[in-house]
């Protein structure tokens, strides 16, 4: 069930829509996500700490990557899923990664992650201090690249048992998230940053209310012709849907813009007109729709 918008008999509104996309957003200069690796059971640091957040400061964007994962592996893709590559676009999308070394995989990530520049960059080991001495593997290696290579400066020790998670909110709000915008400009996909991307799908689902995969890669197709990368744009949608941004509705596979979040996008002050006429160019199509796209699309929007 494509989108209406998607018609041959609407190629010129289509038109105007990727107009619109190219010409009439601001973005923020990075996002609030904080990436957050560890254990997965009740009692781990990591669980808590989201719910913590959750609970005190949910300008807090926690995120889990095995949530996109899953949404990842029901899509069609055409290469084989590479779990480093995957956590290196998380971390280029985050605002601060904070890592919990309390279970395997996550032993494994604070190796990986000290390798990495962009990840170190931005991440936070918060080890447990009941064992972790100044000469343990972890302290004497991974810690001290991680926090010499952090911009928080941030290989901290805890007590998992009695934790203060205030002490970790203090070193991510060390660097404010950005209040600075920039226009959404872009001439081919190639050469848009990560970020960049991941604010345009946003705001292609945004546009057509409700909208498949599928769906947002006829809009790529229009707005990049054939030069795009759909792995990319699965990812990236991946990770929509794992932080919250998109929410799935109906049994097809569609997706609409969560707006109990911020949203990724401002409309640039002299498009605001432009903008409101295309919304209600289609609301009209959509009144000749068939009945089941009408149900959903009706669905999200009392959900939202």
């Amino acid at each position: 069930m494509d989108h209406p918008l998607l018609s041959s008999n609407n190629k010129q509104l289509r038109q105007r829509v990727v107009h619109l996309i190219r010409a009439g957003y601001n973005v923020r200069r990075e996002g609030n996500i904080i990436f957050v690796c560890g254990g997965n059971k009740t009692t781990d640091m990591r669980m808590q700490f989201a719910e913590y957040c959750k609970s005190h400061h949910p300008e807090f964007n926690v995120f889990f990557p095995e949530f996109a994962m899953k949404n990842y592996f029901s899509s069609s893709v055409d290469e084989q899923f590479d779990i480093a590559d995957f956590e290196r676009l998380v971390g280029d999308l985050s605002h601060a990664v904070v890592l919990f070394p309390e279970a395997p995989g996550s032993y494994a990530e604070v190796g990986y992650f000290a390798a990495i520049k962009a990840i170190s960059l931005k991440t936070i080991l918060v080890m447990d201090s009941k064992f972790q001495g100044s000469d343990s593997f972890i302290s004497m290696g991974p810690a001290r690249k991680i926090s010499s290579a952090s911009k928080f400066h941030a290989a901290m020790q805890i007590d998992y048992s009695q934790p203060q998670f205030s002490d970790i909110v203090k070193k991510i709000k060390k660097f404010e998230f950005s209040k600075y915008r920039k226009q959404l400009s872009f001439t081919t996909f190639k050469a848009m940053a990560n970020y960049e991307k991941f604010c345009l799908i946003y705001k292609c689902f945004h546009l057509l209310g409700i909208a498949t995969i599928s769906d947002i890669m006829f809009m790529m197709s229009s707005i990049f012709s054939t030069h795009f990368s759909r792995n990319d744009v699965i990812k990236l949608t991946s990770i929509l849907i794992g932080s919250g941004y998109l929410m799935q509705r109906g049994d097809y596979g569609h997706y609409y813009v969560n707006t109990l979040r911020e949203p990724l996008t401002n409309t640039v002050e002299g498009f605001l007109s432009h903008e409101k006429a295309i919304f209600l160019e289609l609301s009209s199509i959509y009144s000749s729709s068939p009945s089941e796209f009408l149900s959903i699309l009706e669905d999200s929007r009392r959900a939202a």
